[in-house]
């Protein structure tokens, strides 16, 4: 295929009225033979314009990404010919090597990809690839093939030792020459040196990065490294770098060569050579303890003295380096030269960064909701300069001596300063400093009494402050002291009544938001306070859904659901307005109607919060049904709306919440979202069943002529449960559950369900006769047949009777009877060890002569299976009186191995009103007599038997 044609067609793909006609042309093209190498030829074509070259990369990339590998669920589909493979194989390194930068990027995608499939069968050669071009003498091929092995290195990143013996022995091969070329180009300053030195550094990040392969390096090529990591970490950045704003300069490969040098000793140290490593790397710790302490310190101290004269460092270099001596505290070694500069380090390094800034300024005065998303961004603490400066206070406070009394000292004198004196930032950095510390004051006998007086002299006027930063630093310092056992209470009642007024008050949004967070904390911790905000509860509640709405901030979300919990009393009577309002904001988070954005994520975040104090708010009413009444409109509208546009993110908390609305009653509205719940099954909730299957079970036994008024519903039942038991992917777990609802519904339905027993009993005995990993799994389908025995005897037997064993054509009753008696002593829980009993009793009953074939080949198990039920059943119940009155808390003392909540599987106990005493007792004079009858029972034995049925119903 011609190379220039398929570039037309890219070329074509460009102009809006050609666009559809030129891709449908590409599809066609798409499983022709070398038509993947020609796309390769379109990218590379030097003769062809770049828009067109870089709309063919993204085609290759997608193509490969999708067609590369044959997919085992769906052999039929197109894949790239083994042929096509080869060439790609062949020509690919040489490609990045040639292709520029923002064609590159798409062909390392490429790259990866194949490596994840094909490396090392059938693509070994590579390595040999790489290594032709990384001695050459062209730093072109020097950064092509580094980039290949860089994704070579990628793909056992985060492989056990044990798995990386493949990747090992090229690079025990390719580091030394790695140093070697890296070692060359530090004195060259131009950009192609800087951006093959930052991937030198990338490649041994990713090496080390989850496992140090000690094999690798001996101590004197390992010096070497460090060394190597220290003079990139401490050289000169080129003055036309300086020259950059701020941005471009953490961009450049100058500061990212840095960062990396910087990553690697962070690495090296927090995880294979600090004072606390896995066994393992003990004795290299000590190496590096001995060997690197002191310099790698020395070079830190250094670069920190330069952030001390007011010399820019790229942020991630300053966050690395904290995060390093962060670590380095614990290091007696490390510690040892840091200790003498540690409080200069604190108060004229780090405290600075500790203080609100002009660019925090900015963004709170022009963009509000952005300084909240960065504040509460967790992934922003992983890389923010200040989160790692506020880990060095803490640990430095508290883990050594001598560095809490200096610092307490430093604030103090910057707080009693005369109120002119005293610069707002100054102070908002020293109140961060002590709220950092609050743990390490709470702890200290010198401080613990003080923290009283601290909190009303210097953090109560602040919560009137005209700076707004240092209103919400006031919040965020009483949240940090929310453990403090207050003497005071006056002190205690100001500072909730602060924090409520910060809240429902305040009008900068920042401030509402710490507000809300610091009262969670305070609730949480000062029950004694809990009177001075009951009467608020209201005006509380309705300001933080307020800020939830504006910010979508999934942190408050806690802050609502503690409020709802601890004042459930006074929430009660406005729990109408309250969960309108809970569903109108997941609704404008969830904003189904709207193609997806880059906030989504955090958005779901927000909503599965609200939902979840959705539920909280439902607990809280459940027991009035006339306020369950009004609010189940609303909330079931809001599962509707979840599962009929497949919003998968929430359908946990969407079906706990069906499963909260179904529990005592179910309205005609509830029975209107049942066929809902079936059609959510069956376009994407296969992965969801668990989580569907409280609702379901309500739906069954709740209201049980309801649900039998429906044929339909008891197949929509039996339909949901044998998918699952027929789809292999589903998991012995799902599968466990689809046997516990089929189960219910035998026992819920017993005359009706007749004519589906034969179609059930078949779907659980055909799901026992393959592989079956978990006891629990195969214990739940032979549980189904004994309910379906207990049931109706006579209609299982003659099921079982007809049914054979595939592929022997054995039949299967002889054998499920010998299975399920072998297998008494495994059955775990009370209600199944009565059905199992109950269903045993009623076989038997029914036996007025002889045994019949399929018993009296194991006749001699029927009593270890009784006793073996009986005592089991004895057992449970002095648990349950021991331990706790609910069965999960029975059956989780019980049974180590449990993987099935019981109580949320096994409400059709209340079918059985059993005195529990009385019933036990019971079952030890029936196993004590039948413990003296012999193996081969009597027909006086079967009397016996029947009189027990009689008195178990």
């Amino acid at each position: 295929m011609d190379y220039q044609q398929v570039g037309g067609l890219f070329r074509a793909t460009l102009v809006p009225h050609l666009q559809q006609a030129a891709e449908q042309q590409l599809q066609a093209h798409l499983e022709a033979e070398k038509f993947i190498p020609c796309l390769l030829q379109v990218v590379m074509g030097a003769d062809l314009d770049m828009p067109v070259r870089q709309s063919g990369s993204i085609y290759l990339k997608n193509t490969i990404m999708k067609y590369w590998k044959a997919q085992e669920e769906d052999e039929k589909r197109f894949t790239v010919a083994n042929s096509d493979k080869e060439l790609m194989r062949e020509n690919i390194v040489e490609a990045i090597i040639q292709a520029p930068d923002i064609i590159r990027s798409q062909l390392v995608l490429c790259l990866k990809h194949m490596l994840r499939s094909d490396f090392p069968n059938p693509w070994s050669s590579i390595v040999d690839k790489i290594n032709v071009y990384l001695n050459r003498d062209e730093k072109e091929c020097w950064l092509g093939a580094l980039f290949v092995l860089y994704q070579l290195v990628k793909k056992y990143e985060f492989k056990k030792a044990e798995d990386r013996a493949i990747i090992d022995r090229p690079m025990q091969h390719f580091l030394p020459l790695l140093h070697t070329r890296c070692r060359s180009l530090v004195p060259d300053a131009s950009f192609m040196s800087a951006v093959i030195q930052k991937q030198i550094l990338k490649t041994f990040f990713s090496l080390v990065q989850f496992t140090f392969p000690l094999h690798l390096f001996s101590n004197a090529n390992f010096i070497s490294w460090v060394d190597l990591f220290l003079t990139i970490l401490q050289r000169e950045i080129p003055q036309e770098v300086n020259k950059m704003d701020e941005d471009s300069r953490s961009g450049s490969p100058w500061w990212k060569c840095k960062k990396w040098a910087m990553q690697c000793l962070c690495r090296i140290f927090e995880r294979y050579g600090s004072h606390v490593v896995e066994k393992q790397y003990k004795k290299f710790a000590e190496f590096y303890s001995k060997t690197f302490a002191v310099p790698v310190m020395e070079a830190l101290l250094r670069l920190m003295e330069q952030q001390r004269l007011g010399v820019w460092i790229a942020p991630r270099v300053l966050q690395q380096t904290f995060s390093y001596i962060g670590k380095a505290i614990g290091s007696a070694p490390s510690w040892k030269l840091l200790k003498p500069h540690i409080q200069v380090l604190i108060q004229e390094i780090i405290f600075p960064l500790m203080c609100h800034n002009d660019e925090d300024e900015s963004l709170w005065t022009d963009d509000p909701y952005e300084y909240i998303r960065i504040k509460y961004d967790v992934y922003e603490e992983f890389v923010s300069p200040v989160s790692a400066a506020v880990i060095v206070v803490h640990q430095a406070a508290k883990k050594r001596k001598d560095v809490l009394k200096p610092l307490m000292g430093f604030c103090q004198a910057i707080l009693t300063q005369s109120p002119g004196q005293i610069d707002p930032r100054k102070k908002d950095g020293v109140l961060h400093i002590i709220g950092t510390v609050a743990d390490v004051l709470m702890e200290k006998s010198m401080y613990c009494n003080q923290i009283e007086g601290l909190l009303e002299v210097f953090v109560l006027p602040e919560f009137q402050s005209p700076y707004g930063f240092l209103r919400s630093r006031a919040c965020w310092v009483a949240h940090y002291f929310s453990k403090v056992e207050f003497t005071n209470a006056e002190l205690l009642a100001r500072l909730l009544n602060a924090t409520r007024v910060c809240l429902t008050q305040d009008k900068d949004i920042p401030v509402k938001v710490e507000a809300a967070i610091a009262l969670q904390f305070l609730l949480e911790h000062q029950e004694s306070g809990h009177d001075f905000i009951e009467s608020h509860v209201t005006d509380v509640v309705r300001a933080i859904l307020d800020v939830i709405r504006e910010t979508e901030n999934d942190d408050l979300t806690g802050s609502l659901e503690q409020i709802i919990r601890l004042f459930s009393i006074q929430v009660t009577p406005y729990a109408t307005d309250l969960t309108r309002q809970l569903c109108q904001t997941c609704f404008q988070l969830l904003d189904v109607n709207n193609d997806t954005t880059d906030d989504d994520a955090c958005k779901s975040m927000t909503a599965i919060g609200l939902l979840s104090s959705l539920q909280t708010l439902l607990v809280a009413v459940q027991n009035n049904p006339h306020i369950m009444e009004i609010i189940e409109q609303d909330c079931g509208n809001l599962c509707a709306v979840i599962l009929q546009h497949g919003v998968l993110d929430v359908y946990e908390e969407a079906f706990v919440i069906l499963s909260q609305l179904t529990l005592n009653s179910i309205s005609p509205f509830m029975w209107q979202l049942f066929p809902l719940l079936y059609q959510c099954f069956c376009d994407d909730g296969f992965d969801y069943f668990v989580d569907m299957v409280p609702a379901v079970h309500n739906f069954i036994t709740i209201d049980p002529p309801a649900f039998l008024s429906n044929p339909a519903n008891m197949q929509t039942v039996y339909d949901m449960c044998t998918k699952i038991l027929e789809n292999e992917n589903c998991g012995e777990d799902a599968q466990s559950h689809a046997c516990k609802v089929l189960e219910v519904m035998v026992l819920q339905c017993k005359d009706t369900v007749s004519q589906l027993l034969p179609r059930i009993i078949k779907t659980v005995l055909e799901r026992v006769t393959k592989t079956v990993k978990m006891k629990l799994c195969r214990s739940m389908c032979l549980q189904v047949v004994i309910a379906a025995l207990y049931v109706n005897p006579i209609g299982v037997i003659e099921v079982l009777e007809k049914l054979t064993m595939p592929p022997t054509g054995e039949p299967v009753c002889s054998q499920f009877f010998s299975q399920w008696f072998k297998q008494a002593d495994c059955v775990r829980g009370v209600h199944n060890r009565k059905i199992g009993i109950l269903g045993l009793v009623s076989v038997l009953g029914r036996c007025a002569g002889p045994l019949p074939a399929y018993l009296a080949a194991c006749a001699h198990e029927i009593v270890p299976a009784f006793l073996a039920l009986f005592s089991g059943l004895e057992k449970a119940y002095q648990t349950k009186a021991s331990v706790d009155s609910e069965d999960d808390a029975v059956e989780e003392a019980e049974e180590e191995d449990l993987e099935i909540e019981e109580d949320e599987l096994e409400s059709d106990e209340d079918d059985y009103d059993e005195d529990d005493a009385a019933y036990v007792e019971n079952l030890a004079k029936m196993a004590r007599i039948w413990d003296s009858f012999p193996k081969q029972l009597t027909p006086f034995v079967f009397f016996l038997f029947s009189s027990f049925r009689q008195v178990v119903i």
